[in-house]
């Protein structure tokens, strides 16, 4: 687990989400709002590479990423690598802190990553006498299960349509907004890992999709020229 470069607020020791400016959006924010001794929230940067967590770990953090990506995967009983899932800036990883006493996935930065460290067991007893804040838990646990729901569907479908369905996912916003525009930090081997492709495949989808006026592709940055037609492909 990662411990390097923590930091915290100089005014308010206990609480760093006091000068955060996306407290108000965050589930940090929401655990040490309206608390007189609110619950210890760590920030820490993670270097590319690093782990946040290992599976078999004891499950007592749940991780709120500010900046950055993670992804997290599990081994399979080959030593294959299977990615489970990607965390961009307001994701959370190791929701299973939630309801569990370990982790099930490991949990690694893609790049240097900045994190909020929040306490599993803060976390469970602030959802028990704060209903608006067991809701946005729930909500986060909710579109977890969306998304492996997604995954399972996603193994009936044809390439195009597995990569058209993850961008769909990636450029809609936690508010509902869907953007045109979008940095996607994780690899095409992670990509293809995670849709159950080879590498070459995803790229060659790229290509295709490119070529058909849907999105232009340059590097990690992904524009969609044509969101109607990638929603009808996905």
């Amino acid at each position: 687990m990662s411990h390097a470069d923590t930091t915290a607020s100089s005014d308010a020791p206990n609480n760093p989400c006091s000068d955060c400016a996306r407290a108000g959006h965050c589930l940090g924010g929401a655990l040490t709002a309206d608390s007189l001794h609110p619950p210890q929230v760590v920030r820490s940067v993670v270097a590319k590479g690093e782990h946040l967590y290992h599976a078999g770990d004891p499950a007592d953090t749940l991780y709120v990423i500010r900046g950055g990506a993670t992804k997290t995967y599990v081994c399979s009983s080959e030593g294959e690598e299977e990615v489970r899932g990607f965390q961009l800036a307001n994701d959370a990883a190791g929701l299973e802190s939630v309801c569990d006493r370990t982790y099930h996935t490991n949990a690694v930065a893609l790049s240097r990553s900045w994190v909020c460290k929040l306490p599993a067991a803060a976390v469970r007893e602030k959802m028990t006498r704060s209903s608006s804040f067991r809701d946005r838990v729930l909500t986060k646990l909710c579109h977890e299960f969306e998304r492996l729901y997604g995954m399972l569907h996603r193994g009936r479908c044809a390439a195009d349509q597995r990569v058209a369905g993850f961008l769909v996912t990636q450029l809609r916003g936690q508010d509902g907004d869907t953007r045109t525009e979008i940095d996607l930090p994780m690899s095409r081997s992670d990509l293809a890992r995670y849709l159950g492709l080879a590498t070459e495949t995803v790229s060659r989808v790229f290509t295709r999709l490119q070529e058909r006026g849907v999105l232009k592709s340059r590097g990690a940055h992904c524009e969609i020229v044509n969101p109607a037609a990638l929603q009808a492909l996905s």
